[in-house]
């Protein structure tokens, strides 16, 4: 009898699952858009942006991976290169996903059905930093100890490429990355040699900032960056 339940769920799961569709959050934040773009082929990509940025601002891709369907039905979305898991509870035959797994501001909150078809090529999943491609460059500037001595100052800092994209390190040991109104991930860090670990509250992986020799921080990768990304401070 238990493999006959376990059968029907599995088979229930593989006839919910999703075709290439788009989903929008229903974000409180009245700003900011949350879309999830949903692959044929196994792969998602969210990405977050601002509807009243200048053009020049494209969408912040947030997370990006593979999902699969749990043997209970939810969806289980985990992010290619900081491997977190977000998870979806279906509803409506696939037209409503819950957030009951992920980022704080996501967690018990909707993605709606707004499109049959994503808005974006799926080869932009080509265009991001792989896990490999991450973890050497960590490997790299952890070996180069000639970067140990930089010096560190805690304080609030923004990116060279979006000053709506800050990075604020507390006195106390707790960080705040905000997009825009968003926060985006909150937690703890603390200083490894040359590296700020960041261990978000909601999630099970650690992201990273890399000081640099001119006071600078660098991505490593924060939520919300797959390139690098330089934060200046400004106080």
């Amino acid at each position: 009898m238990k493999k006959l339940s376990l059968s029907i769920v599995f088979t229930l799961a593989v006839l919910f699952t999703v075709k290439a569709q788009s989903y929008a959050l229903q974000l409180t934040n009245s700003d900011l858009d949350c879309y999830l773009e949903m692959f044929s082929d196994g792969k998602y990509l969210i990405k977050i942006s601002c509807k009243n940025a200048p053009e020049l601002m494209v969408s912040q891709v947030l997370s990006f991976g593979e999902y699969k369907v749990e043997d209970n039905g939810d969806y289980k979305l985990t992010d290619s290169t900081n491997e977190y898991n977000i998870t979806l509870q279906p509803l409506w035959g696939n037209k409503v996903f819950m957030v009951s797994n992920g980022f704080n501001w996501m967690q018990m909150n909707y993605f709606v059905k707004n499109s049959e078809k994503p808005s974006s090529p799926i080869s932009i999943l080509n265009d991001f930093l792989s896990r490999e491609e991450l973890l050497n460059y960590r490997e790299k500037m952890r070996n180069d100890k000639n970067t140990y001595k930089n010096n560190f100052k805690k304080g609030f800092y923004q990116s060279d490429f979006n000053p709506n994209f800050t990075f604020n390190a507390n006195e106390n040991g707790t960080y705040s990355i905000m997009f825009y109104s968003l926060e985006l991930s909150g937690g703890t860090w603390e200083k490894e040699n040359n590296f700020l670990k960041l261990k978000d509250s909601s999630l099970t992986s650690d992201f990273f900032v890399m000081v640099d020799a001119d006071g600078k921080l660098k991505s490593v990768l924060m939520p919300g960056d797959f390139f690098l990304s330089n934060f200046t401070k400004v106080r």
